[in-house]
């Protein structure tokens, strides 16, 4: 699929929650660390609702308002390390729950998942595989309601070129976008005169929400995923402390193995210095066979 082609994508309404049974757009914001998901949250509100710009977001929160006449509920998630992203199961499993658990705080589901990427960070391969891994959390079929929604300091850093030609030089940035079936938009810290990259962006929801026939990504599924994958991680996690436990075990024997030989070796060498004719303590050095004899000669 190209950049330039239009995708459609159709569910099966077993599969979902209908539109018209929840009226309100309902929107989790996903994204690493700093990317910038709060500053999102606040902006698309239009008020001060998630923390401040520096601020680790730690649980997933929601807050909704009406914007541009449409309802809009908004949950903030924590963001993932980069770094710790193939971390073990105790330091990586508990960010991956809680932005499951933001599917608690939007039921019945979720109409959109907003991909939050800064364009200000480098974007390789390892960045796009952390970002599918934490969409894929969602379900398989979380791509269909997935829009990456690129964060812009500066529009310097667009370089004189548009965003749509930037995504296309950077070829993981390019195979994420097109994931999300070419959905993508930009906030920018400072807006041209009269722009409105709000209402932009909620027009583009709506679109993406036509053409998912009115269907949500179920909380319900999405829970019960978590569920399973809690069970999973619990047992990885026993497993983790097994081998940990094992490899202490081996390494307290170890140590005490030579700290025996250090012991032996000490009662060796104090055994060797007692006998040692260097540290003999008696006032009369011991007499050659020689000098014995003729002694004993004198004495008769």
């Amino acid at each position: 699929m190209r950049m330039d082609e239009i995708t459609e994508v159709s569910h099966c309404h077993e599969q979902g929650i209908r539109l018209s049974d929840c009226p309100n757009m309902r929107i989790v914001l996903v994204g690493v660390t700093e990317s910038g998901k709060s500053a999102v949250g606040n902006a698309i509100l239009g008020k001060k609702a998630f923390d401040e710009v520096g601020a680790k977001t730690r649980i997933s929160f929601p807050c909704q308002g009406l914007v541009r006449g449409q309802q809009v509920l908004v949950v903030d998630t924590p963001g993932w390390e980069w770094f710790n992203v193939n971390g073990s199961s105790a330091s990586v499993w508990p960010v991956k729950k809680e932005i499951m658990r933001s599917m608690s705080l939007c039921q019945p589901g979720a109409h959109a998942l907003l991909l939050v990427v800064p364009l200000s960070f480098s974007f390789s391969q390892r960045e796009r595989r952390a970002v599918e891994e934490h969409v894929e959390l969602f379900g398989p079929e979380a791509w269909s309601y997935s829009l990456v929604l690129f964060t812009i300091l500066d529009r310097k850093q667009l370089r004189g070129s548009t965003l749509k030609q930037e995504v296309k030089l950077n070829v993981e940035l390019n195979k994420l976008v097109e994931k999300c079936g070419c959905r993508f938009h930009a906030l920018y810290s400072n807006p041209k005169p009269g722009e409105d990259q709000v209402a932009s962006l909620l027009a583009k929801i709506k679109t993406m929400m036509a053409t998912n026939e009115e269907i949500m990504i179920s909380s319900e599924k999405v829970l019960e995923h978590a569920r399973e994958m809690e069970k999973e991680e619990l047992r990885k996690l026993k497993e983790e402390l097994k081998r940990e436990e094992k490899i202490l075990k081996v390494r307290e024997a170890r140590e005490l193995r030579r700290s025996r030989r250090r012991m032996e070796q000490r009662t060796l060498d104090g055994e060797e210095q007692k006998y040692s004719p260097r540290y003999n303590t008696s006032s009369d050095p011991p007499l050659s066979g020689r000098s014995s004899f003729r002694q004993s000669c004198k004495q008769q």
